[in-house]
């Protein structure tokens, strides 16, 4: 039996999508992917294609989610005689995955409402990754236009109106390089204008400092020895040596899980750790054990001025931090704490607003709930800044920590929140209200870095609103799409009769 080759139509797909991926951070090649996107509409119309949209939007959508998730085989290479096996078929299987989301939505959107249905399909796809099998929106459509005219959309449109928006530029252009009409010429060029040039008009706020300092530390514990007898209390006494420094800001982040122990268990960690804080304020990440004897993965507050704070991470990783669908635990006879740990994280309540004795107040993130935009919105309007704290260490020298950075600077942008990212390995950054880097420290170095919080901008429409703002503009674009079909068919209804 022979193999059957991929035809030439869906090598063309594939290839274009893994064009488009490289308007993704660090590569940031955004003209390559309008260009990519432009070129792959243009084919899926002029070949009478549409009949094989499923298939050339799953090409297209797995040649951009391999390139772009093409870090995800760095987890399993920290051991690699244990999960290295599991690398190659993860590549292919969460590519894999998204790529078949593109492709039914298209699908459907075509089915339904013709070629501009391919657009607004994958615009309710990227939406939609957001929620399906507990969700995993990495390198959404839109993030190719950070650090472009067009990112200034992402404070009214959100990332999703930004993707629909994208999507429909791209389109009307290709269709207006196959019929050349007046009308199409006119709509490509104002689709154009309102994605690069409207955007001129909003001018970004010059970035101010609050008189408040703070300090990031960066131990760059390598994942492989994070959590050794041996060496995990030498990263601890690194810490303590850069926490220790004077002059002492008014706060001190460690990253996620900086303490090797568990909260419950560290007495004289936590000891030497208050000691070397003073009278500034400590926040930092461990494993703490809850009073039902679950496992939880907490940002801590600790001050001589007020109780300890928890804040319980929500957003856990699928298969890493717990078991989806463990409804079905019994009938495949699965203990709930089972993972890569040999636990279960028991999962926190949602965002939350925290406190700090400086009067303060900002939105706690761990790691994986920096992804989903929408997850900070019911605490961003009293909120002065946005606290990350993360261990990177996970994707080794990839691509993952630029991706994972990019992703912080489009949710400062979005909310016109300042954001602060501290990480085990790097990078951890301050980053301005605009979505700019103000200052840093570099992937896979120890160190640590004083500055200040910088001041926020007034709420923006996305953080009112959220994505009812891209559902409205969905629901518009289908109705106009609907009127369209009908008017297209009664039309040549008449002139056949």
């Amino acid at each position: 039996m022979r193999l059957k080759l991929p035809n030439k139509s869906s090598i063309i797909s594939l290839i274009l999508g893994s064009v488009c991926a490289l308007g993704n951070n660090p590569w940031a090649l955004w003209y390559l992917s309008i260009i990519s996107l432009i070129l792959w509409f243009w084919h899926i119309n002029s070949n009478d294609i549409p009949k094989k949209i499923f298939k050339e939007t799953f090409q297209f959508g797995f040649g951009y989610f391999a390139i772009s998730l093409i870090w995800i085989v760095e987890p399993f290479l920290i051991e690699p005689w244990n999960h290295g096996w599991i690398a190659p078929i993860a590549l292919i299987a969460l590519p894999s995955f998204l790529a078949l989301i593109w492709a039914l939505f298209a699908f459907l959107g075509h089915y339904y409402l013709s070629s501009i249905g391919i657009v607004i399909g994958l615009s309710l796809a990227e939406y939609c990754r957001l929620y399906l099998l507990t969700g995993f929106p990495w390198a959404t459509i839109s993030y190719v236009l950070l650090d472009t005219k067009a990112e200034k959309w992402l404070s009214l449109l959100g990332p999703y109106g930004l993707s629909l928006l994208l999507l429909l530029t791209c389109f009307t252009i290709s269709f207006t390089l196959q019929i050349r009409t007046k009308i199409n010429t006119l709509l490509a060029s104002f689709t154009i204008c309102t994605l690069f040039f409207v955007p001129l008009i909003f001018e970004k706020e010059p970035s101010k400092n609050l008189n408040v300092s703070v300090r990031l530390i960066q131990p760059n514990a390598v994942q492989e020895k994070k959590w050794s007898d041996e060496f995990a209390p030498i990263f601890f006494e690194k810490m303590i040596e850069m926490t220790a420094q004077q002059p002492k800001p008014d706060i001190i982040i460690w990253p996620e899980t900086s303490l090797y122990l568990t909260y419950n268990s560290a007495f004289e960690e936590l000891d030497t750790m208050r000691k070397a804080t003073g009278k500034s304020t400590l926040i930092f990440g461990a494993l703490n054990i809850d009073s039902t004897n679950f496992l939880k993965n907490s940002l801590i507050i600790e001050n001589k001025n007020q109780e300890t704070v928890f804040y319980d991470k929500a957003k856990l990783v699928p298969f890493g931090e717990y078991l989806p669908f463990i409804n079905l635990q019994s009938y495949f006879k699965i203990s709930e704490r089972s993972n890569l740990f040999g636990w279960g994280f028991k999962r926190g309540k949602g965002s939350e607003l925290l406190n700090l004795p400086n009067g303060l107040n900002f939105i706690p993130l761990i790691c994986y709930e920096a992804i989903f935009s929408n997850f900070l919105k019911p605490s961003v309007k009293n909120a002065d800044f946005i606290l990350q704290i993360t261990n990177d260490a996970w994707f080794g020298k990839s691509i993952g920590p630029q991706q994972h950075l990019a992703q912080l600077r489009i949710r400062a942008i979005e909310y016109g929140l300042p954001v602060i990212r501290v990480a085990n390995t790097g990078i951890s950054a301050i980053i301005d209200a605009n979505g700019k880097v103000v200052e840093k420290l570099s992937v896979n170095k120890s160190g640590y870095l004083d500055s200040f919080v910088p001041s926020r901008k007034p709420i923006t429409l996305y953080g009112l609103f959220g994505d009812w703002i891209f559902l409205s503009l969905v629901l518009l674009t289908v109705v106009i799409a609907f009127l369209n079909k009908k008017f297209i068919n009664q039309k040549d209804f008449e002139t056949e009769y």
